[in-house]
């Protein structure tokens, strides 16, 4: 009867990737599944989070690479209404998917420490799972990524209304999972505030030198002078550090993989020889 209940929660298959073992699964969360891909190893897991409307596949081009430089457990997933995880539009919220994640972590045997690794958005979504795991993160790699600074209820609030009623039907259909956190964008924006990741928390920031504006969803130039300050800003608080890559772009792997490979690798080795 155990078992057969485990095999209501999710589905899964695990396949040979080299030397390691993939585990490709649907977690059941309240009632929508959650897909996520996990190249077990050792230590601390790796978990990432990828930027607004892309799911965990965004990953792959440095996931085998990683991996052997480290040889953790890396954990990547769709998050609701994106990628291959299905959702629930009538319970859908920021903090929700959070408790989700979480949830759905400990259901597949992941609940004490882990590492993040974070893009763009996502780092909201890292810092809120921080926090309700406070004391269990031992380290972080932000690429590029959104804060309280940059990412202010201002900015937030004029996004969302430059976004045509077309676009927000093309989002409801096609990334609906986007289309409910647009939604709800300034009021992350104000409630993350006061929440983005301790700097007791070991990080690197790794930062794009290429910046452009998105003009069809109101960005500026000003917009990204702005988060350029604020990435260097948060890269100089205590027990972080800033590490501009000057011709990559917003997804600065895409166009320098070595240094974001290299950089996730020193940290999570760094930390990993510290006491846990």
């Amino acid at each position: 009867m155990k078992s057969f209940k485990l095999l209501i929660l999710f589905v899964f298959l695990f396949y040979s990737n080299g030397q390691s073992q993939v585990l490709d699964t649907m977690m059941k969360v309240d009632n929508h599944l959650l897909h996520f891909k996990i190249i077990e190893g050792e230590g601390i897991p790796i978990l990432f989070e990828a930027g607004n409307g892309d799911d965990g596949s965004v990953w792959e081009p440095i996931l085998k690479k990683i991996h052997e430089e480290t040889g953790a457990t890396l954990i990547t997933y769709d998050r609701a209404g994106l990628g291959k995880s299905s959702i629930d539009t009538t319970n859908i919220s920021f903090t929700r998917e959070i408790k989700n994640l979480k949830l759905a972590l400990a259901r597949l045997g992941y609940q004490k420490k882990f590492f993040l690794v974070a893009h763009s958005f996502g780092s909201f979504y890292a810092s809120e799972f921080a926090l309700i795991n406070k004391g269990n993160i031992k380290g972080a790699v932000f690429i590029d990524v959104a804060t309280p600074c940059g990412l202010n209820v201002e900015y937030a609030t004029r996004i969302e209304e430059a976004i045509s009623q077309e676009n927000w039907a093309l989002l409801n259909e096609y990334k609906t999972g986007l289309f409910y956190v647009l939604k709800e964008f300034p009021e992350i924006s104000k409630y993350m505030a006061k929440r983005f990741i301790s700097n007791s928390i070991p990080l690197t920031v790794v930062a794009a030198g290429v910046r452009n504006p998105t003009k069809e969803i109101g960005e500026t130039e000003q917009d990204m002078i702005n988060m350029t300050n604020c990435l260097k800003a948060f890269g100089s608080l205590p027990n972080h550090q800033y590490i501009p890559v000057p011709k990559a772009g917003h997804k600065v792997w895409v166009q320098s993989p070595e240094i974001v490979i290299n950089e996730i690798a020193a940290l999570y080795k760094q930390v990993s020889k510290t006491k846990q």
